[in-house]
């Protein structure tokens, strides 16, 4: 294993399309949830309304990890990153603004613009958007041992 260079962080935050956000309620107990997101200015934002199980855990503690990966099928190459940090709400329509349309930019494009369903009508105020404020960011990588000369010449 080694680390991950920033612009290789950078770019598997922008490529990857579900991560999962780690969080843990006051007494410890962890809860991990998958999630679309967006990677904007060394910042995670979800769109994340506080219902349920996460918004309780959440409530009681905002301090979060959020983990994205990527491997290939046989796993002789896979990579991770992991930002650690608080969630908190975006207050600013224009930054909720430009985040949306980056995710649209994102995410539209695996749906052909089809996107049922969801709250996909939200008034920007209301959107339940929330980021990370990052403490601590990593990226570990497994390259394969296996060279492209050594794989031509077998062949």
């Amino acid at each position: 294993m080694q680390d991950m260079l920033p612009c290789e962080i950078e770019q598997m935050l922008g490529d990857t399309l579900i991560g999962r956000l780690a969080m843990a309620d006051a007494a410890g107990r962890p809860y991990t949830i998958p999630l679309p997101f967006c990677w904007h200015d060394g910042t995670i934002y979800l769109r994340l309304p506080l219902r349920g199980r996460k918004g309780d855990v959440l409530s009681q503690n905002d301090q979060v990890c959020f983990e994205v990966d990527q491997f290939t099928d046989t796993l002789d190459e896979y990579a991770s990153v992991l930002i650690e940090g608080r969630l908190i709400a975006v207050e600013s329509t224009d930054e909720k603004m430009i985040v949306k349309a980056l995710n649209e930019k994102k995410y539209n494009r695996l749906r052909r613009g089809y996107r049922p369903g969801h709250g996909r009508a939200t008034a920007l105020a209301s959107l339940p958007m929330r980021k990370m404020i990052v403490s601590r960011i990593s990226g570990r990588k497994k390259e394969s041992t296996v060279s492209a000369a050594t794989l031509a010449a077998a062949n």
